[in-house]
This record gives structure tokens, C-alpha cells and sequence, in this order.
């Protein structure tokens, strides 16, 4: 694994029919037409200006080579900048990448000055067992060190690529020149998909002595866990990277402020990968007209949105407003520097940030995988009446603002009408395989109680996980619930399993990876399994399993997830959510449902699966809604003096 260079802005992968599409067009169906310079002036040089100086990249901290052990959870380590690796005594604000390995749980990062009250705010978010990097803008102390928290045990390493110095006049070089997205490169589409170098020529109007462009490279379907490097054309490549792949994500996204010669830049992949470029602006070079547009400012980092806390997430096709005076304030602002995190995504997308009242470009900013918090820095034109979020699958999202970029906000468009988004009514296809401990829910014929999505029900008899199942109470042995996943026809966007009441504790890790690995290949992105009731007189045939395996088995799911090896898996506590439920739910058992029990269980689920989508109750069964209109998560609505559908 290599260090990430720095990523400012990001501009890139869309997911549209699937993971890996990546829009070439701009949403009035248009094709973009290359880089388009914004307008940028400002009046005055406020005190805290400053301008970009391009170091070349540098390692400050590999705890992996500097430490004896890992940065320990809730630890706050000092990093020193000023005087090294090209950072002057005035350097008021040095560009980074932050890159996590080794987690052991899932966490953030946090930089600030050092000495500081550390801001609650984020640059980089992680889960267990990961490598991820991102970037940030990160202010100095007046003796220049930062202080660096990490939430939870991992390996840290730091990188910088550059500086903001302070300025006090006009100045050339060290601009940022905001442009229209614009696509530069897909390897999907000329052949390239390989390992190596590719080089990319310089964007189209952007001048030959330019110091570096702001770019968004994306990994798409890497063959194996690796890393990018970003570089300048003909330069030797430094030994960092600009983004990592690993073992459960291997399409990802990065914006690089990467530094370029006349003959533009190059990628380098560890490994073999499709590689697609787009550019959102650039920063001059010693040759531009001396003026102040494109100065930056830096502030405090500052949260200006956490859907968390007020409740108003992206939803599936949605747009939100980030306004104006949290965006810049003033009418000097023509781009923010933010970082922005989605956090608890419904399914895979993407979010698409552009200034207010402008059409959205068909370009992203975040590419967010099923729950998996994602962060990137982006560098955002603004209009004078802020920015605007749209979100593909649905989010929560927070915005932490490190600054902004002087110069004219960009024009509205007074035909673009105000933002909506709407909470969707209903969610995607389901593929429910049980067996016959949710059986019932057929057996009773209530399956019309699986609402609020469209079920494909599976639910057999003597169902095992893997293996052999054995012959149930219809007088046949069903498919296993691998092979059930495997033929199922058509795609799904969430796996329910209930199945493994006729499993051995002894094969059941390997059995829970199999299932997985299935859905996996059936680009399933979520999956839910239900917890197993433990208090039961339940023996399954042959005397496979019984009370004591379910508590087992439910302790070795719990540790699974845990781990970070099974991120698509959603556990729903059925066993504690039905330790009090009425005793007629089930048969003398404790584990097979009555019909009472098939009507609440097929209840339970459709509001499970309800509220991680973020999605009303469905109408009818009834349901706590949360303060933000969607389904509250059942686990927590213990409620049994109510009938379903109440």
C-alpha cells in the first residue's frame, strides 16, 4: 500500500445502471465541450488571502515505519510541517492526504491546528480492516504543527503535496481557475485497461505553464486490491498514491490538485483497473495576469450540514439546498473548499454538488456503496445563492467547510426551479430465503404482508445454509440457500435470510461467507439476516442444531460483521425484539410461526427494510415514524400490546 497524494474536488464516477457508468453528458442531454472559465474578480485582498504553492510530494508520518504500534483509538498525535518537505516558516495552511490501513473498527479522522480545541468536524472516514485515503486543507498553528485525531486503533500515514502561503497583492501564479467539468479520459472506452502508466495531455484551454489541475481519477473494477499514483508528465513518480483499492472496494473516486508539465500528467496503477479522468479547474502558473480571483481563504473548519441531527437526508433522487451565507457569505466567493461525507447510504450512487440554480452536470462528487461512510474534499463553484446536493440513492450527508476561493459567484439560472426531494414511497426488489421457520408466513398465506417492495419469497422446509438440505414437511429437500441466491433470476437490490435453524454452529462462519460471496456475485449490495431465536425447544433433524447452536451462531454473525468482512450485511434482532412477544405467535416450539406470528413477522420485516431505506411505513402495517417521516427501525419499537397492521 502507498500514500495518497492529495484530493480536492471530486468530479467523477456516476452510478446509473450500474456502479461503474460514468456519465459523458450534461443533464439538458447536451455533451460538455471542454473546460469553461468562470468569471472570478474581487475587489479587495482580505488579510488571511493566500495562494497555492505545489511542493513535491512528501511523507511526514507512516506509523507503520515511525511508530512501534498503531495511532491507539481516541489519540491525538502532533505532526510538524513548517520547515519540512518544502513548507516555508509562512505557510499558513498545507494541502495533505490522510491515508487509514489496518483498522480496527470503524472510525474518522480529524486534523486542526495544533494546541487547538480539536473541531467536531471529520477529513476521513473509515471501516474495519480497510485502506482508504482522503484529503485535506488543514490550518497550522503559529509554530506550524497539526494535531491529528484518530477515533478508532489504525495506521496512519501523511502526506503533503502542497501549500497556501499568504499573499498581500495580485499575484500569477497560485490561482484556483474553477471550469465546467469536463471528461478527459475513460480507459472503458479507448482500451487501456491495464496495469501501469497512462498519460493524459493537458485539459483544453488550460495554459502550458499551469502549476497543476484539479482533477478527479476513478478507479473503476480493479482486478485486485492496489493503489494510483498521480504525477507530472515526464517526472519520476514520487512514492506515494493518490487513492487505494482494497479486497471490498475496488471502484473508487479521488480528486487530485495533480501537478503537471507541458505535456500534462501521468497515472500509474498497481494494478490492473479501467482509470477515468475528469477536470474541474486549474491553478495558474507564472504567466497569468497578476489579479486576486482565485486566492484562497481559509477558516476554522466549520460544519454548516449534518442531515444526521436535522433529519432531511438526500433521498433517492433528491436535491437539497446548502445556502448561500454558509457557502461564502459574501458576493466574493466563487468557490468553497468542503469536505463532504455521505454517511448511511441506502444503496450504491453517487452526489452531484454545483452551484444553486444551475443545471447539474452529469459528473459526482461522491460515489457511496450501501452504509459505508465515504468523505471526500471538494473544491465547489458556488452561485450567489450557495450550493446545491443531489444524491442518486439517498444519503445522510454532512458538510464541513475549510474555506473558500475569491472571485464572482456563478450565475444563476432563473429557469432552474427550486430543489426538491421527495421520500420514496417504495423500494427496490427482494429476495427473502427462509426456511421453515419463516415458512409460515406462506404456509398461512400472508405473504401479502410483505409490503413496501417487490418480494420474490423463497421459504422451504429443512433449508441449510450450504451443504445438503434435508427433507422437509412437503416431502422434498429443498435447494440450499446458496444455490437458491445463485438461480434466482433477475437482479435484487437486498437479500432477507432467515435460513440456518438446520445448520451446525461448527459450519456456520464458513456457511455465512458462502451466502455472502453469493450475493456478492449477484450484485446484491445489502444484505439483511435476521438474528435466531435462542430460547426455543426447536431440535432440527438429525440433531443438527438446536437452542444452543442459535446462541452460537448468533454470537459468530455478530463477530463477522464486527470485523469489517461483511459489510453488506444488516443484522435485524429478531431474537431480541421478540424475547416478549406474545407466546401465540409461535407453535410449542418457540420457533415456528402461528399465523398471528407469520402476520407480525412479515410486518417486522417490511418495516425493517422500510426504515433502512429510509421510506415511509408501508401503508396499512402501521408503524413509529422517526422525525424525519420515514420508519422507525422496529428493533427499537417493542410494541406487542398492538395487533400488526396497528
Amino acid at each position: 500500500m502507498a500514500c495518497a497524494l492529495v484530493a480536492i474536488a471530486s468530479i467523477g464516477l456516476s452510478s446509473g445502471a450500474g456502479a461503474s457508468e460514468i456519465s459523458a453528458r450534461q443533464s439538458d442531454g447536451t455533451e460538455s465541450n471542454g473546460p469553461r472559465e468562470l468569471t472570478a474578480t474581487a475587489a479587495t485582498i482580505p488579510a488571511e488571502a493566500t495562494a497555492f504553492r505545489a511542493v513535491t510530494p512528501c511523507r511526514l508520518l507512516d506509523t507503520r515505519l515511525d511508530r512501534t504500534q498503531p495511532i491507539q483509538g481516541g489519540e491525538t498525535v502532533r505532526v510538524r510541517i513548517e520547515g519540512r518537505c518544502g513548507a516555508s516558516g509562512e505557510t499558513t495552511a498545507a494541502v495533505l492526504s490522510l491515508t487509514i490501513t489496518e483498522s480496527e473498527g470503524p472510525g474518522y479522522v480529524t486534523t486542526f491546528p495544533a494546541g487547538a480545541s480539536r473541531s467536531q468536524t471529520s477529513n476521513l472516514n473509515y471501516l474495519a480492516n480497510g485502506t482508504i485515503a482522503n484529503s485535506a486543507i488543514a490550518p497550522l498553528s503559529e509554530d506550524g504543527a497539526i494535531d491529528i485525531f484518530v477515533y478508532r486503533t489504525a495506521h496512519l500515514v501523511v502526506d503533503i503535496t502542497g501549500v497556501f502561503v499568504p499573499v498581500s497583492d495580485r499575484v500569477s501564479a497560485g490561482r484556483f481557475v474553477p471550469t465546467t467539468p469536463a471528461r478527459l479520459l475513460d480507459t472503458r472506452e479507448t482500451g487501456q485497461r491495464a496495469a501501469g502508466n497512462v498519460d493524459v495531455p493537458l485539459p483544453p484551454g488550460v495554459p502550458s505553464d499551469a502549476t497543476a489541475v484539479v482533477t478527479n481519477v476513478t478507479i473503476v473494477d480493479a482486478d485486485s486490491p492496489g493503489y494510483i499514483t498521480v504525477h507530472a508528465g515526464g517526472g519520476r513518480r514520487p512514492l506515494a498514491s493518490s487513492q487505494n483499492a482494497d479486497a471490498l472496494d475496488r471502484t473508487r473516486a479521488v480528486t487530485v490538485i495533480a501537478p503537471v508539465s507541458s505535456s500534462g500528467f501521468q497515472v500509474y496503477r498497481s494494478m490492473v483497473s479501467d482509470i477515468v479522468v475528469d477536470v474541474s479547474g486549474w491553478f495558474t502558473g507564472p504567466a497569468a495576469a497578476a489579479d486576486s480571483a482565485g486566492l484562497f481563504q481559509p477558516q476554522a473548519p466549520t460544519r454548516i450540514r449534518d442531515s444526521r441531527t436535522t433529519h432531511d437526508p438526500l433521498h433517492r433522487g433528491g436535491t437539497i439546498d446548502v445556502g448561500a451565507t454558509d457557502t461564502g457569505g459574501s458576493s466574493g466567493a466563487s468557490a468553497i473548499a468542503a469536505n463532504l461525507t455521505s454517511v448511511d447510504a441506502v444503496g450504491p450512487g453517487f452526489i452531484t454538488a454545483h452551484p444553486a440554480r444551475t443545471p447539474r452536470p452529469i459528473v459526482s462528487n461522491l460515489n457511496p456503496r450501501w452504509r459505508a461512510p465515504i468523505a471526500n474534499l471538494a473544491l465547489l463553484p458556488r452561485s450567489a445563492q450557495g450550493i446545491w446536493l443531489y444524491g442518486h440513492s439517498g444519503s445522510h450527508i454532512v458538510v464541513d467547510v475549510v474555506g473558500h476561493f475569491l472571485g464572482d459567484p456563478v450565475a444563476v439560472n432563473s429557469t432552474t426551479g427550486a430543489p426538491v426531494n421527495e421520500m420514496p414511497a417504495a423500494g427496490g426488489r427482494v429476495l427473502f430465503v427462509s426456511d421453515s421457520a419463516f415458512a409460515g408466513i406462506r404456509w398461512s398465506k400472508q405473504l401479502d404482508m410483505l409490503q413496501g417492495a417487490t418480494f420474490t419469497a423463497d421459504l422451504q422446509s429443512c433449508r441449510r445454509l450450504i451443504g445438503f438440505s434435508c427433507r422437509g414437511r412437503e416431502g422434498y429437500a429443498p435447494s440450499t440457500a446458496v444455490d437458491a441466491i445463485r438461480s434466482a433470476a433477475g437482479h435484487y437490490d437486498t437479500l432477507i435470510v432467515t435460513a440456518g435453524y438446520n445448520d451446525y454452529a461448527s459450519t456456520f462462519e464458513g456457511a455465512v461467507h458462502e451466502v455472502l460471496s453469493a450475493a456478492r456475485a449477484k450484485g446484491i449490495h445489502r444484505i439483511v439476516w435476521l438474528t435466531y431465536r435462542e430460547d426455543v425447544g426447536y431440535v432440527s433433524p438429525y440433531g443438527a442444531s438446536w437452542a444452543g447452536t442459535f446462541v452460537t451462531n448468533n454470537a459468530t454473525l455478530r463477530a463477522i460483521v464486527a470485523s469489517g468482512a461483511a459489510p453488506e450485511i444488516e443484522i435485524a434482532e429478531w431474537h431480541e425484539t421478540t424475547a416478549g412477544a406474545p407466546r401465540d405467535w409461535f407453535s410449542g416450539d418457540g420457533l415456528h410461526l402461528t399465523g398471528a406470528g407469520a402476520s407480525a413477522a412479515a410486518t417486522y420485516i417490511s418495516r425493517k427494510l422500510a426504515h433502512l431505506e429510509r421510506r415511509p411505513c408501508p401503508a396499512g402495517l402501521g408503524g413509529i415514524t422517526t422525525p424525519g417521516g420515514w420508519c422507525a427501525d422496529p428493533d427499537l419499537e417493542i410494541q406487542f400490546d398492538l395487533p400488526p397492521g396497528q
